[in-house]
Parts: C-alpha cells; structure tokens; sequence
C-alpha cells in the first residue's frame, strides 16, 4: 500500500451500506446540528446558560457587541444564529383562543397597558382621542 491521496471521498464514506459507504457519521453534520440547536436555544430560551451568553454578546436581538469575552462555543452558535432567526415564524392560532390587546406578547405585558387602555375602553375610544 503506498502512501498518497485518499482515493475514496468523505461523502462515500459517510454513506449507508447498502450504497458502498462505511455509515460512518459524518462529523461536519453533527456539528452544524448541534450548533442550530444551541442558535435555537439561545435565541429562543430562558435557560440560565442562555441569558448569561445574551448579555455578554448581543447588544439587541440583532446586533452583536464588538468586543466581549470570549467563549467556546459562542462562535458556532454565532455561525447560526441569523440563520435561526431568519427562517424562524410564529403561527398564530384562530382568534377565539387570542385576544390582540389583552393577551401578554411582550415583556409580560399586554398591549392594552402599553397603550393605557382601560378595561371597558376600546382602542377606537383610545384613538378618537387624538
């Protein structure tokens, strides 16, 4: 056996049995898995782990700080993490389980209290008075 350029490919490799491959798992996928669901946790989380990473990376949802500490794993998840949120959607079910202004979207609060609504007013009462 002489020594030299590997004469079958990874992709061939990592294939199943049946197809000529050595089912081999193939690392480079696992790891891109691994890391869109830490994107996944980081962005959409509460966990403690997660928080802390927020608030030593990002300077809004968008944006990250030019300089933070540095860390192990935040640059996979970084890699990521735009994907994460750009093919990311929220289906919202039928109005009879959502209410627009009563319900807590953000920040624990309802939209309502952000626009000061009182209990008995609508927001057309709120509106007209403008």
């Amino acid at each position: 056996m002489k020594k030299g350029i590997a004469i079958v490919n990874w992709d061939t490799i990592c294939s199943p049995l049946e197809n000529g491959g050595l089912k081999i798992i193939n690392l480079h996928h696992e790891n891109n898995a691994y890391f869109l669901k830490l994107a996944w946790n980081f962005a959409y989380s509460n966990k403690p782990w997660s928080l802390l990473l927020k608030v030593r990376v990002l300077k809004s949802k968008y944006e990250f700080q030019m300089v933070y500490k540095s860390s192990s794993f935040w640059p996979g998840i970084k890699q990521f993490y735009y994907t994460i949120l750009d093919y990311t959607s929220w289906t919202v079910g039928t109005s009879s389980f959502i209410n627009f202004w009563h319900d807590k979207w953000r920040a624990a609060t309802s939209l309502a209290n952000i626009a000061r609504l009182s209990d008995g007013a609508s927001i057309l009462d709120t509106v007209s008075q403008f």
